[in-house]
């Protein structure tokens, strides 16, 4: 299963192969089963219908910090 873009998505099982619309929404649904308790479920449905609606692309990123090392911090 991978999401190619807005509403569209390649879900290759065993038995089944989907693309397009109804592939997209059975991604969705699969990862919204995954999750667990009802709060989390019903808050990241009501995320991702925000962000379908306003466009919204922020980009999430996680970066570790970076410093440099020295040439005497090896000694």
């Amino acid at each position: 299963m991978a999401t190619v873009g807005r509403n569209k998505a390649v879900v290759d099982l065993p038995k089944y192969k989907f693309q397009g619309f109804f592939a997209w929404f059975v991604w969705m649904g699969v990862h919204v089963i995954q999750l667990i308790g009802f709060r989390n479920k019903l808050l990241v449905l009501i995320n991702w219908s925000y962000n379908y609606f306003n466009y919204s692309r922020d980009i999430r990123l996680i970066i570790r910090p970076f410093s440099r090392k020295s040439k005497t911090d090896n000694l």
